[in-house]
């Protein structure tokens, strides 16, 4: 995949959300925080904006994001296809059509509890987050 980076929508910002954007010539990567958000006395709206205008990207979904959550990589196809395991969950991702896939093994049985295009790694650290109150 070409690119690594893209730029984020409006919708895609919460709290947790990782990014990085240019200021005074320097690469700043940041995690937004409430205080980003805060409106009054406080600096954060104004911080905020200076995100915005500085035109944030976001790293694509990658290996080093999936392993950086705990997930080991048990198989890769070419660094294309990886396959990774975290207690009893297995994520398969397709690197070049973002697809992820991850399944629950309970007993004998095994079920797909997700399937989904999952493009960084601040959207797989919610739905984990999601898929653990099952």
């Amino acid at each position: 995949m070409e690119n690594k980076y893209y730029t984020p929508e409006i919708e895609e910002f919460h709290v947790g959300f990782e990014l990085t954007y240019i200021h005074l010539s320097k690469r700043i990567n940041h995690i937004i925080k409430e205080d980003d958000f805060t409106y009054g006395d406080h600096q954060g709206a104004t911080d905020f904006y200076e995100i915005l205008k500085n035109k944030p990207l976001v790293k694509y979904l990658d290996r080093e994001d999936i392993e950086s959550l705990g997930w080991e990589i048990i198989s890769f196809d070419k660094e294309i296809d990886l396959i990774f395991k975290k207690e009893d969950m297995e994520l398969y991702y397709n690197i070049e059509n973002r697809v992820t896939m991850i399944y629950l093994k309970a007993n004998d049985w095994t079920g797909c509890i997700f399937t989904g295009n999952i493009k960084n790694k601040s959207e797989l650290k919610v739905l984990l987050k999601q898929l653990s109150k099952l």
